[in-house]
């Protein structure tokens, strides 16, 4: 279960970071060109989506880990190390405000009448989480599976 968790969670990480680029890109186009479409839309609601997944993914990461349980058995002594620290504490905190800061824009997004205001609040709101998901990889651990 976990190395299916691990890899899973990995891999989709990539779909997010794939999704959230190609978003972001639309958003600025969109403030230069005006025009919001159902392709915008979605691409708002598949981002929020796979953060949704990856919280799941995490969570049962989180239950399944023997990392994470080594790591909670000695929460003093793994606080003293950076890269424990980071999974103990800073890497759920940080993906859990990202993810809070998609939810808050996708709804932004919704109720903005204007089409440019649409793509103005996805590109403030999708572009602080997307921020915070690259600050909360932790990418000295292998790139793939």
């Amino acid at each position: 279960m976990y190395d299916l968790s691990l890899t899973l969670h990995n891999l989709t990480r990539w779909l997010v970071l794939g999704v959230a680029l190609v978003l972001i890109f639309r958003s600025v186009q969109g403030l230069r060109q005006g025009g919001y479409v159902l392709l915008d839309r979605r691409l708002g609601m598949a981002y929020t989506g796979l953060l949704d997944l990856q919280l799941l993914l995490g969570l049962i990461l989180f239950a399944v880990s023997p990392f994470i349980r080594g790591l909670t058995a000695n929460a003093s002594a793994a606080m003293q190390s950076s890269s424990s620290r980071f999974f103990l504490a800073e890497h759920w905190v940080v993906m859990l405000v990202a993810l809070v800061l998609a939810h808050v824009g996708s709804s932004r997004v919704k109720k903005a009448t204007d089409d440019r205001q649409k793509h103005r609040q996805g590109l403030i709101f999708y572009g602080l989480s997307l921020a915070l998901v690259l600050l909360g990889i932790p990418w000295w651990r292998p790139l793939l599976p």
